[in-house]
């Protein structure tokens, strides 16, 4: 089992534990306390949201959820193509999109206000969402010339030619580790991650998963690995890079 296997069952293990967890005392345990905001109230706000079902339409979106994440997770453990990302779409739309809904057992004069404040939130996380996908899913350009390497785009990066120690080409993506900062979805790789040894340490990818061969390319205790779409053509960026750093 992979590095980066064993650190998503733990993470995801993890967060299913506590969901879970809250959602059993929230819809079994009816301990509505749990629920942000619902202790706070006054005692006759309590009873009269009872009444009108929203906790209990808080558990039902936190089941909803729950077993969105949970088919999530086993999607992914079964290596289903995009099974792990197109749930977690969904989970995320579920739980937006329910978080609007429920206010319908607000109270009346509460009502519009949550629906304002929940749309406005779900309106900022969408928008967020749609920018961070589209500049992580777009293909990087890798620039060579006799001055510098440069890969453009999102965690794009420059590094003058004459201080590249090493390039070699890897037949297999080592095994990440950790992501530090970047994007990790749909077999893109882009930004700063962390590897198995020999790889350690820090250091940047911009890859298709499952697209071989890589170009590996280290300068001091950093590296960049990358590749194109088509392999034909990683082979290029590596004979180009190649005949520049050895001029």
């Amino acid at each position: 089992m992979s590095t980066d296997t064993i650190v998503f069952l733990i993470t995801m293990g993890f967060t299913l534990i506590i969901h879970g967890g809250l959602t059993y005392l929230v819809v079994k345990k009816q301990d509505y306390s749990l629920i942000s905001g619902f202790y706070n109230r006054p005692e006759e706000e309590q009873q009269r949201l009872i009444e009108n079902g929203y906790p209990q339409a808080i558990g039902r979106l936190l089941l909803y959820t729950f077993i969105i994440l949970f088919i999530s997770v086993i999607l992914a453990l079964f290596q289903i193509p995009y099974g792990f990302e197109i749930g977690m779409l969904l989970f995320l739309i579920v739980l937006l999109g329910g978080s609007i809904y429920v206010q319908k057992y607000e109270l009346k004069h509460k009502r519009k206000k949550y629906y304002w404040i929940t749309g406005i939130i779900a309106a900022i996380v969408i928008t967020f969402v749609i920018v961070l996908g589209y500049l992580g899913l777009e293909e990087h350009d890798v620039i060579i010339n006799d001055r510098q390497l440069k890969v453009t785009g999102l965690y794009g990066v420059e590094w003058p030619i004459d201080e590249i120690d090493r390039v070699k080409l890897l037949d297999e993506l080592p095994d990440v580790v950790a992501k530090s900062n970047g994007f990790a979805a749909f077999d893109r790789l882009k930004g700063s991650f962390r590897l198995k040894e020999p790889y350690g340490g820090g250091g940047k990818l911009f890859v298709y998963k499952g697209r071989a061969p890589y170009v590996y390319i280290e300068k001091d205790d950093d590296y960049i690995i990358l590749n194109q779409k088509d392999g034909s053509e990683t082979q290029k960026l590596y004979d180009q890079l190649l005949e520049k750093i050895n001029e």
